[in-house]
């Protein structure tokens, strides 16, 4: 967790004291999303199984994502939000940062024993929704979108992530090239180092307006779905492992990558990076509270 802090604070004094040129954090947005993203997926999703012991775990995933959804839009509309903070909300919110930091913080927190189920979860989950929903939600709700259906379908197979995705799927079927998987790692490695410097490059306070989109959002998200995971695993008698990583990979803070989709697509940048930014700080308290309920 110190090392995502590292990073989101290398990106904040390099922002602060303006030592890289204008546009840095844009083009770093560019290299995430055409390069860094994609290289991640076609070197996991290949890999992936699935089995009777997963099943907790991914079900918790994409259950949480379809609750997180639609309290964020029956909060939009009673709100009155924006287009662009309702599509930021929706990006950042049911995505966790379940991966760089959610392995660490359930190692630290719960013990090596649960980190396997932490990456069903991640990969299985909130990577997949990644390449999936937040295309979708890219491509619905960014600058110059339309609101047909024709018109969504054609940025949701021209995003990279996407076609990444197609990509991997065929190759969990024809084997990964050597050579194809040694660029898609070194690629892939670079996704969170990347994404944290560009999200510190933009970190400010953020201002009165966005206060209640950046409570609500990081309530639901760090609070509200581990709870409800809770709640889930009282009623269904569930219990063990895979329950208590559940819990705590549905409390981690808005996923960075998310963060910067969304900045990308041209939705609420401030509400993005305070979301992104400020949740992985919120996270040094509210982390061990949801462990201990947990376990």
């Amino acid at each position: 967790m110190l090392v995502v802090l590292g990073l989101l604070a290398c990106g904040a004094v390099a922002g602060r004291l303006r030592v890289l040129p204008d546009g840095t954090a844009e083009a770093l947005d560019r290299f995430v999303i055409v390069l860094a993203l994609p290289g991640i997926v076609l070197a996991r999703v290949p890999e992936l199984t699935l089995d009777a012991a997963t099943l907790v775990p991914i079900a918790v995933a994409w259950v949480q994502l379809l609750v997180l959804v639609g309290l964020v839009l029956v909060a939009s509309r009673v709100a009155g939000w924006s287009r662009a903070v309702t599509g930021t909300l929706l990006l950042c919110v049911p995505l966790g940062n379940t991966s760089f930091l959610g392995f660490p913080a359930v190692g630290a927190l719960l013990g090596d024993e649960h980190v396997g189920y932490a990456i069903v979860y991640d990969q299985l989950g909130t990577f997949l929704a990644l390449a999936t929903w937040g295309t979708y939600v890219a491509a619905r709700y960014g600058t110059g979108t339309t609101n047909d259906a024709a018109g969504v379908a054609r940025r949701v197979v021209r995003f990279p992530p996407f076609v990444a995705l197609l990509v991997a799927l065929l190759l969990r079927t024809t084997g990964v090239p050597e050579v194809v998987d040694g660029i898609a790692e070194t690629l892939g490695a670079s996704l969170t180092p990347l994404a944290m410097v560009a999200i510190g490059l933009r970190l400010r306070l953020p201002e009165r307006a966005a206060l209640g989109p950046l409570v609500t959002g990081l309530g639901l998200r760090m609070l509200l779905a581990p709870a409800l995971v809770l709640v889930g695993a009282a009623v269904l008698g569930g219990s063990g492992l895979a329950w208590e990583t559940s819990a705590l990979e549905a409390a981690m803070p808005p996923m960075v990558t998310a963060g910067v989709i969304a900045i990308a697509a041209g939705l609420d940048e401030r509400l993005a990076t305070a979301l992104t930014g400020g949740g992985i700080i919120v996270a040094m308290a509210t982390l061990p509270l949801v462990a201990t309920f947990a376990t």
